[in-house]
């Protein structure tokens, strides 16, 4: 994880604590054709029923249509055809009821530094940021 030194603000306005962010190739796929892109991921401190959000930029760099309606993503192949990405309403509703069952829980996440720019979340604390404290 690297440092970042912007601030995310939520819906409400409120500001968000930014931990870092990662470097990630992610793959879309519809079981016969697929597209990988690599993006920078934001590492936040909030509670939230999401484990990752794909923004506009993403979305535009793939050329994809997202229907929240259908639960469906459309994006370009390469060879001419579409990729068509279908959501599950069941498992989406499973994973929602998870996510209010462990708003209680606490969540550690730990790195490993592998390089000079990098640091770990004990580095960046001791170098006098605040240490979150764990309440929700």
């Amino acid at each position: 994880m690297r440092l970042y030194d912007d601030y995310l603000f939520s819906f409400a306005g409120d500001q968000v604590e930014v931990w870092g962010h990662v470097e990630l190739r992610m793959t879309f796929s519809d079981g016969t054709s697929s597209r990988t892109i690599s993006n920078r991921y934001l590492v936040i401190n909030a509670v939230s029923a999401y484990n990752m959000l794909l923004g506009r930029p993403s979305l535009n760099m793939l050329g994809a249509v997202a229907s929240t309606r259908k639960m469906k993503m459309k994006l370009p192949y390469y060879e001419g055809g579409v990729i068509v990405i279908k959501s599950n309403k069941k498992a989406a509703r499973k994973c929602f009821e998870n996510y209010l069952k462990s708003r209680r829980g606490i969540c550690m996440v730990t790195a490993q530094a592998q390089g000079p720019d990098m640091i770990t979340r004990a580095e960046a604390t001791s170098e006098g940021q605040p240490e979150p404290t764990g309440e929700v």
